[in-house]
């Protein structure tokens, strides 16, 4: 990957002006580098960051969040300068879920060009705002006592239907994408980018087999029986019954 020429710059203690709002940027909650790639300009790499951020232009108890998707280098093929699939596809995904309670909701975006002090000048950069949902993510899931684990799974599965129910598959089955809080018993699916909407689905096409998702999602391991629930209420029930009575 070709660096680029100038140095990279944490936002921390930055204040960022939108259309929508004004923020100040708090702590950095997570980074990394992403290669994204298309058919007509080949591959290119962004630095994407998530930080808390706390409004400052109107009264605010808790913390939201950005995440800042800036391109570093050149797409492969120079000529091209579009964005990246993968900064439209988590903006649509955010703005198609705004109901859904288990996903961050959507506060605004801003979609800018680097200017001659930037990393790459002329390349894109894309601020996505979004309310902070409470608690951590599953990093540290096996060292939770069982019973912990347990109520996780089962809330989890909970989130997961919620999802399906918008007739969205999420992607990217690892368990920083999961953020569990202890005291709502609630867990909420983050990172939308590797979500995708199935527009030709109904309600009765909503069905999950709970315990493959949570061998999937790396929440599970072990020998069962594929089952798989066209209704919330029996598939929570069956998942309850198979996690209490091994």
């Amino acid at each position: 990957m070709a660096s680029s020429i100038h140095n990279h710059k944490p936002l921390f203690d930055t204040r960022l002006d939108f259309e929508f709002g004004a923020w100040k940027v708090g702590r950095n909650l997570s980074s990394k580098i992403r290669k994204q790639e298309d058919p007509q300009g080949g591959f290119t790499y962004e630095r994407h960051e998530v930080y808390e951020a706390t409004r400052v232009d109107q009264p605010s108890n808790t913390p939201d969040v950005i995440k800042i998707k800036k391109q570093i280098t050149l797409w492969s093929n120079h000529r091209y300068s579009e964005l990246s699939d993968g900064v439209y596809r988590e903006i649509y995904n955010l703005s198609q879920l705004e109901d859904c309670r288990r996903i961050p909701k959507l506060l605004g975006y801003a979609i800018e060009r680097q200017d001659s002090s930037d990393e790459l000048p002329g390349g894109h950069i894309a601020y996505i705002m979004m309310q902070k949902v409470p608690g951590k993510n599953l990093h540290g899931f096996d060292t939770l006592p069982r019973e912990e684990q347990n109520r996780i799974r089962i809330a989890f599965i909970e989130a997961l239907w919620e999802l399906q129910s918008h007739h969205f598959t999420h992607w990217d089955p690892r368990r920083e994408n999961i953020i569990w809080e202890p005291q709502s018993g609630q867990c909420s699916i983050v990172d939308l980018e590797d979500a995708e909407k199935h527009t030709d689905r109904t309600k009765d096409d909503v069905c999950l087999d709970a315990m493959e998702q949570l061998e999937y999602w790396g929440l599970f391991e072990g020998q069962h029986e594929g089952v798989l629930f066209f209704e919330k209420d029996k598939l929570s029930e069956d998942l309850k019954f198979r996690l209490y009575s091994e």
